[in-house]
């Protein structure tokens, strides 16, 4: 579609202020330059609106180096024009699968010593890599639903990539953004691969509350409070033209949870104390909205950091722990 280009509607809008200037200084019918003033204005006006829309759909910069391991077997899935990669690690006997989403700026690189942990303790692990990060091509408008669908859809793909015999459990890990993704692909399980339900789900230092982002990068964009709502309505109107199924009616609580998705598995969400990226708003909502999930467990990491794949001795104790109660699995 010709208006999902992120940056079309400013570029019109600026060739527009330009050539309206250009009527500005050399009226070519009427003498008095009052007259191009308005649509100078308009044009102007409009080209800065949608700046700010545009910049609103960030996108992750010069991706980061995707994990590089003999040991680990890389696929790039495809669907339509869009790419992911996908990097998994079999074991040789049955064992629990968990699939790790990273967070924001990240790369399968970025999780690799938390999903180690688990090799270790003999499970498969797979890691899916945003799109516009590692080795995933970008999406044209980056948004949180276009990348949870990409998600969902390779998911339902697994069963021509990972012997579904050797499947005896199915887990989602989450990191910061992956974490906002989890609780989404948590509420379509239809999607979730081998016939089997999300037996748990790890959320650590999860983002939770979009509408945090959105408040965050308009005041990153000095965005005036009385243009807000104007900038509001013009986002919905990008957004509905790559997701027509999302309503402006349903306002920014729609892509928060619990709306946005809860998870009815049991879950544990590993927060760190003084989260640097995203505070405690995220983890304060899920311990309220989380509350409707009996098997919900949660746990303030004073060690633990937002970012870095480094190991981290409290997560992984809290981690064994948790996974003790699922007599089940096979953890070595």
């Amino acid at each position: 579609m010709l208006f999902t280009s992120r940056w079309l509607r400013f570029g019109l809008w600026i060739a527009l202020s330009l050539f309206s200037s250009l009527l500005f200084i050399y009226p070519p019918f009427f003498e008095s330059r009052l007259i191009w003033l308005p649509l100078v204005l308009l044009c102007f006006f409009n080209a800065y609106i949608e700046f700010i829309v545009s910049a609103l759909f960030i996108s992750p910069g010069r991706p980061k180096p995707s994990l590089q391991s003999d040991e680990w077997e890389s696929h790039i899935l495809t669907k339509n024009s869009q790419s992911i990669h996908l990097q998994v690690y079999n074991q040789s006997d049955t064992a629990p699968l968990i699939v790790f989403i990273h967070g924001w700026r990240g790369s399968s690189a970025s999780v690799f010593d938390r999903a180690q942990w688990f090799i270790e303790k003999g499970w498969h692990v797979a890691i899916f890599e945003l799109p516009g990060h590692g080795m995933s091509s970008p999406l044209s408008r980056w948004n949180a639903i276009s990348a949870s669908k990409e998600i969902q859809y390779h998911l339902g793909m697994f069963n021509e990539i990972i012997d579904s015999h050797k499947v005896s459990d199915f887990f989602l890990y989450g990191h910061s953004m992956g974490g906002y993704l989890c609780t989404r692909i948590s509420k379509n399980p239809e999607m979730i691969p081998f016939g089997l339900p999300i037996r748990g789900i790890i959320l650590e230092s999860p983002l939770l509350l979009y509408s945090n982002i959105l408040l965050e990068i308009s005041d990153e964009l000095r965005i005036p409070m009385f243009l807000r709502p104007l900038h509001l309505k013009r986002v919905f109107r990008d957004v509905k033209l790559m997701h027509p199924e999302i309503q402006e009616s349903d306002g920014l609580e729609q892509f928060d949870i619990p709306a946005w998705g809860l998870p009815s598995s049991p879950t544990l969400c590993l927060q760190a104390m003084n989260d640097s990226r995203l505070g405690r708003d995220h983890y304060d909502a899920a311990v309220c909205h989380f509350t409707e999930n009996p098997n919900f467990s949660h746990h303030l990491i004073e060690s633990l950091t937002h970012a870095g794949a480094r190991r981290n001795k409290d997560r992984e104790d809290i981690l064994l722990k948790w996974l003790k109660q699922f007599d089940s699995l096979l953890l070595k």
